[in-house]
């Protein structure tokens, strides 16, 4: 089965059309690169009656969003979408956030600078704010692009290189590499990232500034030597999320949700705290964005879980995703593509737009 839609309100373009997507949230696999054949495997993960082991049930569909398929696209954790023009010789591309749910644009400055290789994107604040800022983040490198909402002629797309540091090496792997942010949360609209031992606060006063907090991060339980960590922000809230491996293999020893209580602005040490019951809330967790959702019921998703993605080993396909159950400690391994023989890329949630 495949859905089409209109592109958002936009001068001599057609009305929205119904959302492309169905209820959110859902998660959603991009099928290649090829705007030809390009198209996507949505899978909403709903809770089920019965007992242990079949809490999940998976609803897929296959869609064609023109949206996604004609631009370069991120789906930020406030549910809208960053899209770009693919960049062509000698010209500025348009920028724009389209909401999916309601087919509507914010229009972004035209952007002459080219997308990083491997870049996300980011939102201070909704993006219907006049304080907004859009954040364009590299994956592999020290650098960012971002612009304001509703800048005017002259407060277009700036690029910005910064300085974090140096990643901790012996001397011995010069020359050093420098650090850059790989994840990032927004709160109030400042930016938060983690760093060792610090919780990084990124600022737009219009332009950048970087800032540090005293960070305590969470120990690691009995017989875990590594782990991974998200970052997620909703309604003023931030956590960090821990997966932790059972020594150095793939196997998951314990999942921890942990809260971040920012205080006042001037505060130098958040108070730092496990979160045992998120109520009727969960944690949807990828490689591509992370996000808090509230009233999970009222989506047809079961609270008090987090949801993420196993994807230690790199696996193109992002991973087996995983539910854990804060409640009673039960994890679940869910396979929503089985068969499937096309090439899919990691994938992402697509979130309700106030969540």
């Amino acid at each position: 089965m495949e859905h089409t839609s209109s592109t958002s309100a936009h001068a001599g373009e057609r009305p929205p059309a119904p959302a492309p997507f169905g209820p959110l949230p859902v998660l959603v696999y991009d099928h290649g690169l090829d705007p030809v054949s390009r198209r996507h495997t949505v899978v909403r993960i709903a809770a089920a009656g019965g007992g242990a082991g079949n809490t999940i049930a998976l609803e897929t569909t296959h869609v064609v969003v023109p949206e996604l398929t004609s631009n370069d696209y991120h789906v930020t954790p406030h549910g809208w979408v960053f899209l770009s023009e693919p960049a062509a010789a000698g010209t500025t591309r348009r920028t724009r956030l389209w909401n999916p749910t309601t087919g509507e644009s914010v229009e972004l400055p035209r952007m002459e600078q080219l997308l990083p290789a491997n870049w996300k994107c980011y939102l201070s604040d909704d993006p219907t704010a006049a304080s907004c800022v859009v954040l364009v983040l590299a994956m592999s490198e020290p650098s960012l692009l971002y612009c304001h909402v509703g800048a005017t002629a002259g407060g277009g797309w700036v690029a910005h290189d910064y300085d974090i540091g140096d990643v901790g090496l012996p001397p011995s792997y010069a020359p050093p590499r420098r650090q850059f942010i790989s994840q990032i949360a927004a709160v109030n609209g400042r930016f938060y990232f983690a760093d060792t031992g610090k919780l990084g606060v990124l600022e737009f006063t219009p332009s950048p500034e970087f800032s540090y907090l005293d960070y305590p991060h969470i120990e690691f339980p009995e017989g875990s030597n590594f782990a991974k960590s998200f970052l997620v922000a909703s309604h003023g809230e931030l956590f960090d999320v821990y997966v932790f491996f059972k020594g150095f293999t793939p196997e998951i020893l314990a999942v921890r949700v942990c809260a971040i209580d920012l205080g006042s602005a001037g505060d130098e040490r958040p108070a730092f705290r496990e979160v045992g019951d998120l109520g009727d809330r969960a944690l949807l967790l990828g490689d591509a964005n992370a996000a808090l959702l509230c009233s999970a019921s009222a989506h047809g998703v079961k609270g008090n879980r987090v949801y993420f993605m196993h994807n230690i080993l790199e696996e193109p396909d992002g991973g087996p995703p995983r539910v854990y159950d804060l409640g009673d400690g039960s994890m679940e391994t869910v396979r929503p593509c089985p068969g499937v023989s096309e090439l899919m890329c990691k994938p992402f949630w697509v979130m309700p737009s106030a969540t």
